[in-house]
Order: C-alpha cells, then structure tokens, then sequence
C-alpha cells in the first residue's frame, strides 16, 4: 500500500507532467522545428544531423534523480505532428503519446499506458503513475480506444 506521501508525490508528478503535455503540444502546434528545438532541447544536447533532417527532437524531463522521461517530438514536414514521452527510473513503464490533431480548437487527448520493455523492471511508481495520469481529463487508456 503507497504511503499518504508517496501517493501525494505522484499526484503531483502526474499535475507536471500533463502541464508539461500541455506545453509540447502548444510548441508543436505554434513553432516551428528550430523554435522548437530552441526551446525544449535539454543544454549542449540538440539534435545531430540525422535528427534535424528527419525532423526529430530528443529530450529528457527529470523529476528527481530517481524520476526522469525521455521524450522524442516529430515535426517531419507533411505529416502529423507527434511527441512520445516513455518513464524512466521510478517510472520506468509509463508510456504516453500524442498525435496533434490538424486543428488547434481539436483536443490532442494524450494516450498513456503501462508498457515495460522487455529486459527492464517496472518502476516501482509506474502502475500508480498511469493510474493518476489516466484520471486527468482528456487522457485516456488504450483501453479506453
């Protein structure tokens, strides 16, 4: 059973993290590929050459040291843009995605669920992490599809 403080301390990872969401999705919709590298890339760490052409950020959302995401953003020209955001760490398992709809007045509905490569070991916060995210409104479960 989580303790009252680590279930407060997810509550609150799970608030963040969806305006965190929030955040990409906008600067998918309103920048452009450079803008948005600019300003989500983590410091000394843009895109190599093969990412720039493909159109692809890469970039890490650390919570805690023993809470981090690693996130991947595509604004390939023609095509929908698209952000993939997998947990890392206490949240190893956690695994949200979303596709922004053509239209900014569309929601973008973020997909989350618990996917654990194989190999790895589910962090011991995920299960509750999917839970809390999965309660926002407008996020949903791939069972919810």
């Amino acid at each position: 059973m989580f303790s009252h403080k680590r279930r407060s301390a997810i509550k609150e990872r799970a608030k963040l993290m969806g305006r965190m969401v929030m955040l990409l999705t906008d600067g998918l919709y309103t920048k452009s590929y450079d803008q948005f590298v600019e300003r989500y890339s983590n410091p000394g760490d843009g895109p190599d050459e093969t990412a720039r052409i493909a159109r692809i950020s890469r970039f890490e959302m650390r919570f805690s040291p023993t809470c981090w995401y690693e996130a991947t953003a595509s604004l390939a020209e023609n095509a929908q843009p698209w952000i993939c955001i997998e947990g890392a760490g206490d949240d190893c398992g956690v695994f949200i995605s979303v596709r922004v709809p053509d239209d900014a007045n569309v929601p973008s509905c973020p997909l989350v669920d618990l996917h654990v490569a194989r190999g790895a070991k589910r962090g011991h916060d995920a299960g509750a992490m999917v839970r809390a995210l999965q309660d926002m409104p407008g996020w949903r479960g791939v069972a919810a599809i």
